[in-house]
C-alpha cells in the first residue's frame, strides 16, 4: 500500500495516515483481542488477509486516498477476476474491521466503508446452495468405510459424528480427545462459530454414533493424550497429528463417490444440512433444532423449513386446467 494515504469524509474532513504502520498496529490490537479470548485467531487472520488484499490492490493502483469509490472499484475488480460474491464479502469484512478500528482507536476522521454494501449474489434466493442427502444416501455413505482397518474406524466415526450431530467441518477438525465428556450422556464440547474455545456442547445420542466413537478411540494412536486431535492423521508424516479441514472434506467427498453420489451440490456441509432437514421432517420444535445446530437466527431455520415443504409437496402439482392430462 502507498505509504501515505488520506481518507476523505463527505464534507471534506480528512486524515492522513501511514498505512504500513497502522496495519501493523491493527494486527497487534487484534492479537491482543485473541489473547484475551475476545476474538478467534481464525477470524483475526481472515480480517488481516482481507485488508492485506486491499492494500496490495491500492499499491498497484498508486492510490493516495481512500473513499467509497476506491472500495467499490476494488470489489468490482475482484468480481471481474472470478472471485465469488461470498469470497469478496469475506475479504471486505477485513477492510471494514480495519477502518472501524482506525476510527475508534486512531482518530481517523471517517470510515469509508460505512456506506459501501457487500457484494450481492445476482439472482440469489433464500434457498441454500447445498442440498441435503436422502436417508438412503446417508446410509450408503456410512456403509463405505472398511471398519476392519484403523483408518476405516476413524473415518466411520467422523462420518457418524457429522451425520448424527450436524457439527461443522471446522468443529470436527478442532476437536480433541479431551473435549469428550460423559455426564449422563456422551457429549463433545466444540468451538462454535466465532468462539475462541470449546464451550458449546453437542450430544452424542445414537448408539451407532457412540459405538463408532469408542471403537475409534480404542485404536487411536494417541488415545491416552487428552490434548490430541480427535480425528488425526495416520500416515508416516502426520501420524497422530490434526487433520486439516481440506483433508476432512476430501475424505468425505471420497466416500460420497464410493457411494455413487456425484451431485456437486452435495458436499461435507450437506451433512449439516441433512441433520436440520431430518429434524424438521420429524417435527422437532425450531428452538430445539437451534440447540443442536447453534444457529443464532430463527430465520435460518425458516429457510430450511420452506425448502423441506417445497420439495415434499411442490405447488406445481396442483395446477389443473380441467383437460384429460391435467
Amino acid at each position: 500500500m502507498a505509504t501515505q494515504l488520506s481518507v476523505i469524509a463527505p464534507r471534506g474532513v480528512s486524515k492522513t495516515f501511514d498505512a504500513a504502520t497502522m496495519l501493523t498496529e491493527w494486527r497487534s490490537a487484534m492479537q491482543s483481542q485473541v489473547d484475551a479470548g475476545e476474538l478467534a485467531q481464525a477470524t483475526a487472520n481472515t480480517y488481516y488477509r482481507g485488508m492485506t488484499k486491499f492494500s496490495e490492490w491500492a499499491t498497484a493502483q498508486n492510490l493516495d486516498r481512500i473513499g467509497p469509490k476506491a472500495l467499490r472499484a476494488w470489489k468490482a475488480g475482484e468480481l471481474a477476476r472470478g472471485r465469488k460474491p461470498a469470497g469478496v464479502n469475506v475479504l471486505f469484512a477485513g477492510v471494514r474491521a480495519f477502518f472501524r478500528w482506525a476510527v475508534a482507536e486512531q482518530g481517523l476522521a471517517y470510515d469509508p466503508t460505512a456506506g459501501v454494501k457487500g457484494a450481492s449474489r445476482k439472482g440469489n434466493t433464500t434457498r441454500h446452495k447445498r442440498d441435503a442427502l436422502s436417508d438412503a444416501e446417508v446410509l450408503r455413505v456410512l456403509a463405505q468405510p472398511d471398519r476392519s482397518t484403523v483408518a476405516g474406524k476413524r473415518d466411520y466415526a467422523l462420518l457418524c459424528l457429522l451425520a448424527y450431530t450436524g457439527i461443522r467441518t471446522v468443529e470436527a477438525q478442532r476437536a480433541t480427545i479431551g473435549d469428550l465428556h460423559t455426564n449422563g450422556h456422551l457429549k463433545l464440547m466444540v468451538w462454535g462459530k466465532g468462539h475462541s474455545e470449546a464451550d458449546e456442547a453437542v450430544y452424542l445420542m445414537k448408539d451407532i454414533l457412540i459405538a463408532a466413537v469408542y471403537d475409534w478411540l480404542a485404536v487411536h494412536p494417541k488415545g491416552d493424550e487428552l490434548g490430541a486431535s480427535l480425528f488425526c492423521g495416520l500416515g508416516h508424516n502426520n501420524q497422530g497429528n490434526q487433520l486439516t479441514t481440506r483433508m476432512i472434506r476430501g475424505l468425505v467427498k471420497g466416500y460420497y463417490r464410493a457411494a455413487g453420489i456425484r451431485d456437486p451440490r452435495k458436499t461435507t456441509h450437506s451433512l449439516r444440512h441433512t441433520v436440520v432437514t431430518n429434524l424438521i421432517k420429524h417435527g422437532v420444535a425450531p428452538t430445539r433444532i437451534m440447540s443442536v445446530t447453534r444457529h443464532k437466527s430463527l430465520d435460518t431455520l425458516i429457510n430450511y423449513a420452506h425448502e423441506v415443504e417445497r420439495d415434499a409437496d411442490p405447488a406445481e402439482a396442483y395446477i389443473d386446467y380441467g383437460g384429460p392430462d391435467s
